[in-house]
């Protein structure tokens, strides 16, 4: 029988993996830039800038 010491096996970095993570990253967030918002609210509201909702009728 032979006696061999284990070594640890280096890391390998799997670059085929590495492009295959980047690109569905890519694609998911392109995706999510153009989903369309649900169309169900009966009444849209109002909001600034800052996403405030407008609760009155007043003029500005």
């Amino acid at each position: 029988m032979v006696h061999l010491t284990s070594q640890p096996h280096g890391t390998n970095l799997r670059v085929d993996l590495l492009i295959a993570i980047a690109v569905t990253a890519v694609i998911s967030f392109a995706a999510g830039q153009n989903w369309t918002q649900p169309t169900s609210f009966a009444s849209t509201e109002i909001e600034d800038w800052h996403g405030n909702v407008k609760r009155s009728n007043w003029p500005n």
